[in-house]
């Protein structure tokens, strides 16, 4: 089975959350990286995406954006929406997704063990955990990935739990 780089974004206003996973079954690690861009910049999180402080991956990631539906016409929701869509298109075969009911899908222990649970970084409404349970939500509805995902699961049950870099 092939390396997987998934990388999961949340745009904001204040902080855009960007986390990136690589799971390399061969070796049951599971890489984790992320960025707290500054406010809704695209160009910032595409570069992010693409590049790595770590080895290059021989292939580009599987995104997945959280999506923002409009609240009652608060000011922010036209720049919102705008943010979204500017990811989506700065970032080809990106799957933009709704988050309703994500936090009911895509639990606090999954994610604890997949090392996506808390981050040293700070940022204004916890974007980098959400950046991380989109990536989730996102594998999860995918045939291969959801398997990848339950590999990971089964085998920290068997007592063989993948080491998180």
């Amino acid at each position: 089975m092939s390396v997987t780089h998934i990388v999961g974004v949340d745009p904001g206003l204040v902080h855009t959350g960007v986390v990136r996973m690589v799971f390399d079954p061969q070796h049951h690690e599971i890489i984790v990286e992320h960025e707290a861009v500054i406010g809704p910049n695209a160009n910032s999180v595409v570069a992010w995406a693409r590049e790595s402080k770590i080895k290059p991956y021989w292939q580009a990631p599987t995104c997945f954006i959280e999506g923002y539906r409009p609240r009652s016409n608060f000011n922010t929701d036209k720049r919102m929406t705008q943010a979204v869509s500017n990811m989506h298109q700065a970032l080809p075969g990106s799957k933009v997704l709704d988050n309703t009911g994500v936090k009911k899908v895509v639990r606090r222990q999954l994610m604890q063990l997949l090392g996506v649970w808390t981050f040293g970084t700070p940022t204004h409404h916890d974007d980098l955990r959400s950046a991380a349970r989109i990536a989730l939500l996102g594998m999860l509805k995918d045939e291969q990935t959801n398997q990848l995902l339950a590999d990971v699961v089964r085998d920290h049950l068997a007592g063989d739990t993948w080491v998180v870099k």
